[in-house]
């Protein structure tokens, strides 16, 4: 049960946010656990700021890039001098639950799991706004227009990690997919692969960001999503529906601003179930 974990953080420009992302991690109920942080050439104070925790940690590790290299090369880096035998993905502008390690590392052992995720909540600048949770079992076909975990909430043994390479490093993934080339990986290789049905993280994202992805993000998530398909050797019937972000691109933003709303539990239904 007391695994160690190896928190990797790929750290650029977070100055206003990573004080409550360290803390929430220096707050958790699990105490096994380094927590390695790499600076992609950050022009803020990010680096400074993590700095101060790795001199009064010696859970903490900071390691820095001379330039912006992208996330796929920082977060191996971090895994190249990572010593647990799990490693657990978290942002510098996200914030754990306080038992975020703990009931992920027991879930992984009581399920045998290669990489479990979890749900997540939703949060900007005025609050919590919704939950997204992915399906506890996740298959390969959720991958034509969507994807098996949300990546921060991810955390994975070590061995499989290695055993396909981390994260690769191509035209694909410097263009914000690593995560999503990832999974393929782990679904090529029939990793188990689960998530646990509640929130453990307080995702930060603006509600209204799904509207503001521009023609070229849309263009390669669709690329992204056809090359699953062939992969993974996805039924050319439903293979159509990888070209969901190109159709998005021609629906008014008032539809899709509805449709991605919708996809969530809303801050409305939260507080009600909270209620109950």
């Amino acid at each position: 049960m007391n695994k160690k974990v190896s928190i990797i953080m790929g750290i650029y420009n977070c100055e206003k946010t990573l004080d409550d992302a360290i803390n929430s991690i220096l707050n958790q109920t699990y105490n096994n656990w380094e927590l390695i942080m790499c600076d992609d050439g950050s022009t803020d104070n990010t680096y400074q700021i993590a700095y101060q925790y790795a001199e009064s940690d010696k859970r903490i590790k900071l390691i820095k890039n001379e330039k912006n290299l992208g996330l796929a090369k920082t977060l191996n880096k971090c895994l190249e001098i990572s010593t647990g035998e799990y490693i657990m993905r978290h942002d510098g502008d996200d914030i754990m639950v306080k038992d975020r390690i703990e009931k992920q590392v027991k879930f992984m052992n009581d399920y045998n799991c290669d990489a479990c995720g979890s749900g997540a909540y939703l949060f900007d600048e005025n609050g919590v706004w919704g939950i997204r949770q992915p399906p506890m079992f996740p298959t390969r076909k959720c991958m034509v227009m969507s994807a098996p975990f949300i990546h921060p909430t991810v955390i994975m043994k070590k061995e499989i990690l290695l055993q396909v390479g981390g994260y690769s490093d191509n035209e694909l993934t410097r263009q914000r997919h690593e995560d999503y080339d990832l999974w393929i990986k782990f679904f090529e290789n029939h990793f188990v692969l689960r998530n646990i049905q509640e929130p453990l993280i307080y995702y930060r994202e603006d509600r209204n960001a799904y509207n503001r992805r521009k023609k070229k993000f849309r263009i390669t998530e669709t690329k992204a999503r056809l090359d699953a398909c062939k992969r993974l050797d996805i039924p050319y019937s439903q293979r159509i529906l990888a070209l969901k972000p190109l159709i998005a691109m021609m629906i008014p933003n008032s539809i899709m601003r509805y449709y991605h709303r919708r996809k969530v539990k809303i801050k409305g239904e939260i507080n009600n179930g909270q209620n109950t």
